[in-house]
């Protein structure tokens, strides 16, 4: 089978329970429709049951508005014994235009009936002049199993835990795991709650970074999230989050990660009048996010339903 023979598509009309109070929808809604597209292309190809391992890059490009339509996009570009990587793109049409609204990078993982990794026993071939984007998601696969070995964002005293609730048979698709989509959900809602600790403000979310599931979340489990400010810029802020879970399995780390927001005061992007804040590392993650953010902003309509990222390489 071909990357391009794993195209999943979806469409969503956006209502008033989506949008955030800017009239924009909400960026937890855009996560969960992009997991649950990347979820399908997954299963699909898989023939199987699938959980979310990892997701990256995400970035969102065009604002959303009320009354929109948002197409989706997900092809399975990488396939390793167990895992597979999954592109997902989303646009926004009006009228007879269409714009780039996000890309999201992500990996999925095939279980079987008791949750354990097992082989997708599949192989994928790479579309001709599709080349550079499957060298693209090789280096970046190799670049994650690094972030996937690290111990991720540390809680730091100035942290705060910001939630603790109950996962719910209906937080998940089997009973059994809470679904990765919902817990992005939540975690947009409560990463911006202390981004606006910090600098009340109007913000929006710009873009997610090396999110790792580390380990699964099961229905009955307590679910607890840490946050904190990891870096603070001209207009933008990056949240971190730590995600434990106890139970009867004992307690855990199970996800963390990033979240950016810029402040949106006055309709665009202004000023956060709060000292910078952050190491090298962060800044070295916040440009280069900007970095390919301008460059996906710059893409244009592809032919025949291919990845618009196609034009970066």
């Amino acid at each position: 089978m071909y990357v391009s023979e794993t195209l999943v598509e979806a469409v969503r009309l956006v209502s008033n329970r989506h949008v955030n109070p800017l009239g924009t929808l909400y960026g937890g809604y855009m996560l969960q429709w992009l997991t649950d597209v990347g979820t399908v292309a997954a299963m699909n190809f898989a023939e199987g049951d699938v959980v979310l391992g990892f997701l990256d890059k995400t970035h969102f490009i065009s604002p959303v508005r009320l009354g929109d339509l948002l197409m989706f996009r997900g092809w399975v570009v990488g396939v390793r014994r167990s895992s597979l990587s999954v592109l997902v793109e989303s646009y926004v049409k009006r009228g007879d235009e269409l714009n780039l609204a996000t890309a999201g990078r992500m990996i999925f993982v095939k279980i079987d009936q008791e949750g354990r990794p097992t082989p997708v026993g599949k192989s994928l071939n790479c579309d001709s002049g599709w080349e550079g984007l499957c060298r693209y998601f090789d280096e970046w696969r190799a670049k994650a199993d690094a972030v996937l070995k690290a111990e991720g964002p540390a809680v730091n005293a100035d942290w705060h835990s910001v939630s603790r609730f109950l996962a719910m048979p209906e937080d998940s698709l089997d009973g059994v795991l809470l679904y990765g989509g919902k817990l992005l959900f939540k975690l947009d809602e409560l990463t911006f709650v202390e981004a606006f600790s910090y600098y009340p403000t109007v913000y929006v979310t710009a873009s997610v970074n090396s999110i790792v599931f580390r380990r699964p979340i099961y229905v009955g489990d307590i679910v607890e999230v840490k946050t904190g400010v990891t870096h603070v810029g001209s207009t933008s802020i990056e949240i971190g989050f730590v995600v434990e879970a106890f139970g009867s399995r004992g307690r855990r780390r199970v996800a963390d990660g990033f979240f950016t927001f810029v402040n949106m005061a006055g309709g665009k992007p202004s000023e956060i009048k709060a000292p910078p804040r952050g190491d090298e590392i962060s800044q070295r993650r916040k440009e280069e996010s900007v970095k390919e953010a301008r460059m996906l902003k710059m893409l244009k309509p592809q032919r025949d339903k291919a990845p618009w990222l196609l034009q970066l390489f």
